[in-house]
């Protein structure tokens, strides 16, 4: 979820007004804008995050997102979408305007219905519908993203005289769910790690390892990494979590992995191992590091 704020000018007669009473009254409306982000960031709810689709040139595919009104009064929601780009190797995202992404199904994409008005406790789907074109350029991998935003609300600035400058606040956020296409036609999935090696030691100075993948089949993949470590002296063995994260055609990621602050003096055998897919889809790479000693 993305939450902006807008100071919007209105009410511009510049005639007869106090300069310190306008400083006040900005301060209050500042201060009132703290009190308030908490509340409006929990007062609606969007699943899922994600909408995977697989359709053919041609075919039509709808997928579903359930809005919820989690606040106690009315509120209402636009439904529209927006190209997207994740520069860099930290899976963060962009937003872009229509046309900037060459990988774009912005075009492709509609919602039913489009315009929500929900009651208090509410929830509502809404269909994320995929139109691809019947030409053969269309069979490739595309993505975009559906943005749901809450209907501006505007207040104006207290205790302004009618002829002051004022200011009002147009609050607004808004979620943001990624859409990927893939045609079920796109079958190569292939990826290579870049680097696993000792990175920089986190906020707290614990030890990490970093793994660099890159995605060089055409299709997006979803994958699962993790550490197995092996005591080389004892020959007790461990598993650290899965880190689950999605690459995109072309692009690669940097994941980091704290070390466990209990393991044992020693050498170790630390083996990082990636599943993008199947049980064929599975790559590893391996560095011994001293623990301890």
């Amino acid at each position: 979820m993305i939450q902006s704020t807008e100071f919007v000018k209105m009410n511009l007669k510049p005639t007869n007004f106090n300069t310190m009473k306008l400083k006040k009254s900005f301060l209050l409306l500042l201060l009132a804008l703290v009190g308030t982000s908490a509340a409006f960031t929990q007062s609606a709810s969007v699943s899922p995050s994600r909408l995977y689709y697989n359709a053919e040139p041609g075919q039509t595919q709808v997928r579903q997102l359930t809005v919820t009104n989690n606040s106690e009064t009315p509120q209402s929601f636009t439904v529209s979408f927006a190209d997207f780009a994740s520069p860099g190797t930290d899976g963060k995202t962009e937003l872009l305007d229509e046309g900037e992404s060459e990988h774009s199904a912005f075009s492709w994409l509609s919602a039913s219905p489009s315009l929500l008005e929900l009651q208090p406790g509410e929830s509502r789907d809404v269909d994320i519908i995929l139109q691809v074109p019947s030409n053969p350029e269309s069979a490739r991998v595309v993505w975009s993203t559906a943005v749901i935003r809450l209907a501006r609300e505007r207040t104006a600035a207290p205790n302004l005289d009618e002829g002051a400058m004022g200011f009002g606040i147009m609050h607004t956020f808004q979620f943001v769910v990624h859409i990927f296409q893939t045609p079920r036609s796109v079958t190569y999935r292939n990826a290579r790690i870049l680097a696993f090696e000792e990175g920089e030691a986190g906020e707290q100075g614990q030890r990490r390892i970093k793994l660099h993948l890159e995605n060089t089949g055409d299709a997006i993949i979803d994958v699962a990494a993790y550490l197995e470590l092996t005591n080389m002296r004892t020959g007790e063995s461990r598993r650290e979590r899965a880190r689950a994260f999605t690459t995109l055609p072309g692009h690669s990621r940097i994941i980091h992995f704290d070390l466990p602050d209990d393991l044992s003096p020693g050498m170790y055998s630390i083996l990082g191992v990636v599943d993008y897919g199947d049980r064929d889809a599975v790559i590893a790479a391996e560095l011994e590091l001293r623990i301890g000693e």
